[in-house]
């Protein structure tokens, strides 16, 4: 995968989703309210781990675990004549979204698995899923996608398709992986213009994302970022996204937003993280 998935493991030993693994090592999180189910996201992060050790070691248990996830992945999809999507049926609270919803991150990481299992069976029938996958990228927020055209002419793909953009970064980034993984074993030229459109996209305002000593998870609520984000999502990817671009812009960031991990400003993020929003609002309400 573009970054190492590999440390996310430690959220399932310290079992934050509060959930369990089925019979067959598929991960399932918990709703809350005690009923567990199968998250799209969570599913491919934790198949990007497992793949990632089966590329060093071929070990069959890996390949047996990495069927199961797709069985599930195929039985939970929503697929249509041309779609094939992973509709979230949960109000999301943070971004006030109604289900149903679809959302850039699971959307995409689904594509990037979908290719690689592709590669790992050379059974065509995924790769014609891929297709559906990548069919649904055109669909705009309003009718039920969540492509959206800012007032600059940029491309964006939100995580989150809320009724005011909230542009999550590390949730394009995956999804942009997606595209860039069809595009490396199809050659699509369409997919291709879409690569370059959403890298300049990232380009032309990944400087919204630096609050000068740490970085921001959107540009909706401008929260800073914890430290394993940090650490694990935004500085690897800068780093691929300048391996995959040659360009130095975000090189720039990679390295800045890495020596900002220091413990001065992990303290200082710590106490920002509860500061900063109890601000915002009271800005707004005194507006």
């Amino acid at each position: 995968y573009y970054i190492d998935m590999r440390p996310s493991i430690i959220h399932y030993t310290d079992n934050i989703y509060d959930g369990k693994f089925d019979e067959n090592g598929v991960p399932m999180i918990s709703d809350g309210k005690g009923n567990l189910y199968y998250s799209p996201v969570n599913i491919c992060q934790y198949s990007f781990i497992i793949h990632a050790k089966w590329l060093e070691k071929r070990n069959e248990k890996h390949e047996q675990i990495l069927d199961a996830c797709m069985n599930i992945l195929e039985r939970i999809k929503t697929e249509t004549k041309s779609t094939v999507c992973w509709i979230q049926n949960k109000y999301n609270k943070r971004y006030d979204i109604k289900a149903p919803w679809v959302g850039a991150m699971d959307q995409g990481q689904a594509l990037s698995f979908y290719i690689r299992y592709f590669q790992l069976t050379n059974n065509e029938y995924y790769l014609l899923q891929a297709e559906k996958i990548v069919a649904f990228f055109d669909l705009n927020v309003e009718d039920g996608g969540f492509k959206r055209i800012d007032k600059n002419g940029n491309l964006w793909y939100e995580e989150y398709p809320s009724s005011e953009p909230s542009y999550v970064l590390n949730g394009y980034i995956f999804a942009l992986y997606g595209l860039i993984d069809f595009y490396r074993v199809t050659n699509d030229q369409k997919v291709k213009k879409t690569i370059d459109s959403c890298v300049s996209t990232i380009t032309n305002n990944i400087h919204k994302y630096d609050s000068g000593y740490w970085s921001y998870y959107d540009q909706l609520k401008k929260e800073l970022v914890r430290f394993y984000y940090q650490k694990n999502i935004h500085v690897p990817q800068m780093k691929s996204l300048y391996i995959l671009t040659n360009n130095k812009i975000f090189d720039k960031y990679a390295q800045k937003w890495e020596k900002n991990i220091k413990p001065i400003n992990y303290i200082f993020v710590k106490l920002m993280y509860r500061i900063l929003p109890r601000i915002r609002r009271l800005v707004l309400k005194f507006k």
